[in-house]
């Protein structure tokens, strides 16, 4: 069956969020309600500019993709570049194609936005993402560790 691609619209929001929920990380989890509801009312989550696409497989949601417009990445040398923010496609469906799919609808927004470069980022232990990433054309750029504070 034939894998569709098509940009979110407010009755694809409970599965975005569930997939979304289901993709984490632990720090996004808890504001996935509000990503959701910004991206509906202005375009953007944490205030940059995004778009979702959702995976169809016949009449069922089986991905999505969450994409930015950043001012910078790691590794990249123009601006704006496209960002791969999130990316998920549900267990029975990969090794199909859908995430491939995926990427080349966020690869192409992101050019129709004035991107040369695109960009994404997987967890250091995150192996499967890893070679996911890779499988699909990505290079590695750096290896960082983030580290944070709480201020009073």
């Amino acid at each position: 069956m034939a894998i569709a691609i098509k940009p979110a619209t407010p009755d694809d929001a409970p599965h975005w969020l569930a997939m979304r929920l289901a993709l984490g990380p632990d720090w996004v989890t808890p504001h996935a309600k509000c990503m959701v509801a910004e991206y509906f009312d202005s375009g953007t989550i944490d205030h940059l500019p995004h778009t979702v696409l959702i995976a169809w497989r016949g009449d069922d949601r089986v991905g999505m993709a969450e994409v930015s417009l950043r001012q910078f990445a790691e590794g990249c040398e123009t601006s704006p570049v496209g960002y791969l923010e999130g990316w998920f496609v549900d267990d029975n469906c990969r090794g199909m194609g859908v995430g491939r799919a995926l990427v080349e609808a966020a690869k192409h927004w992101s050019r129709t936005q004035g991107c040369t470069e695109f960009a994404s980022d997987a967890e250091m232990d995150n192996l499967a993402s890893q070679a996911a990433h890779e499988a699909l054309g990505f290079e590695p750029v750096c290896d960082i560790r983030c580290y944070r504070i709480a201020l009073d």
